[in-house]
C-alpha cells in the first residue's frame, strides 16, 4: 500500500510509542519495502529469523500487518496496513466515546480487547469477573471483621449482666445471619457483574464495534480480491474470457464473492440484532452519566454468546469511525442550533449509524447496478417513530423551540418540504454529462406532500407541546413525539443540511447525505486554516476562486474590491504555500509576460492532499520533540517508574525532582492534546 514519507513515519513512531523498537522495525521495513517474508526482513533489518519471527507475531496479534501464504510453494508473505496503525492515535478518542455512550463495563472490555489486539468471549467474561472482584473482597473483609460488629458487642455489655446472655446469643444469630446475607449479596454481584458482561458484549457486537475475527480479515484487500478472481476463472472461466458479455460476468460474480466473504462472521450480529436492536424499548438500563440508555440483553442473546464461547473478538475501527463522525456531527449542531436539538440529532444518527457499517463506500462491493433499490441510491432512511423508541426520556423536548408571533407566520409548505433526491455537490459536473432532452431533478423542486401538512397542522394545534393546558387531552406520548418533530424540521431547514426530510410515512422519513455534509465540513475547516494563515484577504479570494473557477489575473482585483499590487502579493504566497494554482495561456507563440493570460484557480482536492501531509508532519514533530523532553527527564522517568515510587511520586521524590516531573506531564499534555486536535483534521480531511 503506498503511502506518503509522513504517513509512514508516524506509523512507525505510534508503534514504537506504544509496543517497542522491534515492531515498529519491522513494520517500517514492511512500509518502505513492500511485502516481504520473515528471512527478507531479517536481511533488511540485521536481525535473526527468530527475532523477526517474534516481532511479525505481534504485529499479527495487534492486527498491523496482513499475510498471505502462497499455495504452491508454501511461503508466507507480509504486508503492512496502515490505516490500522494510524487508528492506534484514536485510541483515547475511541474508549472516551465508548465510555460515554455505553458505560463503564463496555470500556473496559474495548480496552481489553485493544490491549490484547484480539480476544475470546471467554477470556473477556473472566477478564472482567477478576478485575472487579479484587476490589470488593477487600472491602467486604472490612466490613465483616472491623467496626461495625465491635460496634455491636460493646453496646450489648453496656446494658448490663442480666441481658449479656440473650445479647449474647442475639448477636451470634446476627452475626452469622448477617454473614450469610453477606455471602448471598457476594453471589448476586457475581451474577450481576457476569450479566453486565454479557450485556455489554452483546450490545458492543450487535452494534459493531466488535467484530468476529475470521481468516479474510487477515488478507489485504488486494489479495483478497487475487484469490477469488483467480478461484472464478479457474471454476467457471478455465480457458479464459471472452468478449465483453463474459467480463461483465466475471466483473459480478468476483463482486458477489467479494460481498460473501466480507459479511463472514456477521451470522452472530444478525442474531444479537434481532435480540438487541429489534426491541429497542423492550428493556433499558440507565448509565452512570444519567444520559445514555441502552437494552439489556435477553436469555436468548446470552446463549448465542455461550455457544460462540470461543469466537475471537476485535475492535472494528471502521464502526468506531463513524461512531467518532456521529460526535463530531452532534457537536458541530449543537454549537449552532442547540443542546435539545443536537441530542435529537445524536440519537437520528444512532438510529442510523445501525445501518451503516463504513463512512466511505467501498467500491469494489458497492457499486451501483442497475436493480437498485430507492432506499440504497439515496442513502439508509429512518422513521420519526424509530427515534422516538429510541430518545432519552430525560430530555426536556420543549426547549429550544421558538415560537412565531404572529399566525400563520410559519410556511407550512416550506417548513413540510419532502426532498426525495440528496442535494448536488459543490463542484459537480453533472450537468455537463446531460446529454440533449434530458433534465436534471433538483431537490427543491419536488412535489409537495399533503399527508406532511396535515401532520404538522396536528403538531401546530396543540399536539407539539408548546401551546398547552390542562384541558388539552393529547397523550403525553403524541406530544413528545412531534416536539422531536419540530426539532428534526429545524436540522432540515438549517443552511448546513444536517437532516433531509425524504417522507411524510409515520410522521416523516428522515435521512442524513453525509457527502455534502462531511463536503461542507471539510469547506469550514479549510477556510479556517486559510484565515489563520493569510487572512481574511487570503480567505476572500480563497472563496471568489471557489465560487466562480478559474479567473484572471486582470478580472480578479475586481471581484475582491482590492488593489491589484496587494491581490498580487497574496495570490503569490498563497501559491507558494500550495493552496492556490496558476495556469498560463500565452497569446501568441512568443510567450511574453505582457502577452500572456494567467488564470488562478483553486484544486480542493490538491489542497486537501497537501494540508493532509503537512498535518502528518506536525504530528510526527509532535512525537519526535516529545521522545527529546524524555531524553532530558531521563533520570527522573527512571526514579518515577520504580515500584516503591510509582503512585507516590510526590511523597517520594525530592522537591526539585517532583517539580521537573509535573512540568514534563505538562508538556507531554500539551503534546499529545495537539496532536488529538491535528486527529481531528484528519478524521474531516479523509475518513469522514
Amino acid at each position: 500500500m503506498l503511502v506518503t514519507k509522513n504517513v509512514a513515519e508516524l506509523c512507525v513512531l505510534l508503534i514504537s510509542e506504544l509496543y517497542g523498537q522491534l515492531p515498529s522495525r519491522i513494520f517500517a521495513d514492511l512500509l518502505g519495502r513492500g511485502r516481504s517474508t520473515v528471512v527478507q526482513v531479517a536481511q533488511h533489518i540485521s536481525l535473526n529469523p527468530r527475532q523477526v519471527r517474534h516481532g511479525v507475531a505481534v504485529l499479527i496479534q495487534l492486527n498491523l500487518i496482513f499475510h498471505q501464504t502462497d499455495q504452491d510453494s508454501g511461503v508466507t508473505y507480509y504486508d503492512a496496513n496502515p490505516y490500522a496503525a494510524y487508528s492506534l492515535v484514536r485510541i483515547g478518542k475511541v474508549l472516551d466515546m465508548i465510555r460515554t455512550k455505553y458505560g463503564s463495563t463496555a470500556h473496559t472490555l474495548v480496552h481489553e480487547v485493544l490491549v490484547q489486539g484480539h480476544a475470546k468471549i471467554e477470556d473477556l467474561v473472566q477478564f472482567f469477573q477478576g478485575q472487579n472482584n479484587t476490589q470488593p473482597e477487600l472491602t467486604n473483609g472490612t466490613s465483616q471483621n472491623g467496626h461495625d460488629h465491635s460496634h455491636v458487642n460493646g453496646n450489648s455489655t453496656s446494658n448490663g449482666t442480666s441481658n449479656g446472655t440473650s445479647n449474647g446469643t442475639s448477636n451470634g444469630t446476627s452475626n452469622g445471619a448477617s454473614n450469610g446475607v453477606v455471602n448471598l449479596e457476594m453471589m448476586d454481584e457475581d451474577l450481576d457483574q457476569e450479566q453486565e458482561a454479557y450485556d455489554s458484549l452483546a450490545h458492543l457486537i450487535a452494534i459493531g464495534i466488535l467484530e468476529p475475527v475470521t481468516p479474510t480479515k487477515y488478507q489485504s484487500p488486494q489479495d483478497l480480491k487475487s484469490t477469488i478472481e483467480q478461484k472464478v476463472m479457474t471454476e467457471h472461466y478455465p480457458t479464459g474470457l471472452r468478449g465483453s458479455k463474459q467480463t461483465s460476468e466475471f466483473e459480478k460474480m468476483v463482486k458477489e464473492e467479494l460481498r460473501r466473504s466480507y459479511s463472514q462472521g456477521t451470522e452472530l450480529k444478525t442474531r444479537l440484532n434481532l435480540e438487541i436492536l429489534a426491541n429497542p424499548i423492550s428493556k433499558r438500563r440507565k448509565l452512570n452519566n444519567g444520559t445514555t440508555y441502552h437494552t439489556l440483553v435477553s436469555e436468548k442473546a446470552r446463549s448465542f454468546l455461550l455457544h460462540e464461547y470461543d469466537t475471537v473478538l476485535r475492535v472494528n475501527y471502521e464502526k468506531c469511525t463513524v461512531e467518532l463522525r456521529n460526535l463530531k456531527l452532534e457537536r458541530y449542531a449543537e454549537d449552532l442550533i442547540g443542546d435539545t436539538t443536537a441530542r435529537v440529532y445524536a440519537t437520528l444518527l444512532a438510529v442510523l449509524s445501525k445501518k451503516i457499517s463504513r463512512c466511505q463506500v467501498d467500491g469494489s462491493i458497492e457499486a451501483e447496478d442497475e436493480d437498485e433499490d430507492h432506499e440504497s441510491s439515496t442513502g439508509p432512511i429512518v422513521t420519526s417513530r424509530e427515534v422516538f423508541e429510541n430518545l432519552d426520556p430525560a430530555i426536556c423536548l420543549s426547549t429550544g423551540i421558538g415560537m412565531p408571533h404572529e399566525e400563520g407566520a410559519v410556511d407550512i409548505r416550506f417548513a413540510e418540504k419532502i426532498r426525495r433526491y440528496p442535494p448536488q455537490l459543490k463542484g459537480s459536473t453533472l450537468r455537463d454529462m446531460l446529454e440533449e432532452g434530458e433534465e436534471l431533478i433538483e431537490s427543491d423542486d419536488e412535489d409537495y406532500d399533503q399527508s406532511a401538512e396535515a401532520a404538522a397542522n396536528f403538531g401546530q394545534n396543540g399536539s407539539n407541546g408548546l401551546e398547552t393546558d390542562e384541558d388539552d387531552n393529547v397523550p403525553i406520548g403524541t406530544q413528545r413525539l412531534h416536539q422531536m418533530r419540530q426539532h428534526l424540521l429545524i436540522l432540515a431547514e438549517s443552511r448546513q443540511g444536517f437532516v433531509r426530510h425524504c417522507g411524510g410515512h409515520d410522521f416523516g422519513e428522515w435521512t442524513v447525505d453525509f457527502e455534502p455534509l462531511m463536503q461542507h465540513l471539510k469547506y469550514l475547516e479549510l477556510d479556517t486554516l486559510i484565515e489563520n494563515r493569510f487572512g481574511r484577504q487570503g480567505l476572500r479570494l480563497t472563496r471568489i476562486l471557489r465560487e466562480k473557477g478559474k479567473i484572471d489575473d486582470k478580472t480578479l482585483p475586481t471581484l475582491a474590491l482590492m488593489k491589484k499590487p496587494d491581490v498580487h502579493v497574496k495570490m503569490a504566497e498563497m501559491e507558494m504555500a500550495g493552496f492556490l494554482d496558476v495556469q498560463e495561456v500565452p497569446r501568441d507563440n512568443n510567450r511574453l509576460a505582457a502577452r500572456t493570460i494567467f488564470f488562478w484557480f483553486f484544486d480542493l482536492e490538491r489542497t486537501l492532499q497537501r494540508t493532509l501531509d503537512n498535518t502528518y508532519k506536525s504530528m510526527v514533530r509532535c512525537f519526535q520533540r516529545l521522545d527529546v523532553e524524555r531524553r532530558k527527564k531521563k533520570e527522573v522517568l527512571l526514579a518515577v517508574g520504580r515500584t516503591d515510587v510509582r503512585g507516590l511520586e510526590e511523597e517520594r521524590l525530592r522537591g526539585d525532582q517532583y517539580n521537573e516531573y509535573v512540568g514534563f506531564l505538562d508538556i507531554e499534555k500539551k503534546l499529545l492534546g495537539q496532536v488529538a486536535r491535528l486527529d481531528d483534521i484528519v478524521a474531516i480531511f479523509r475518513d469522514f
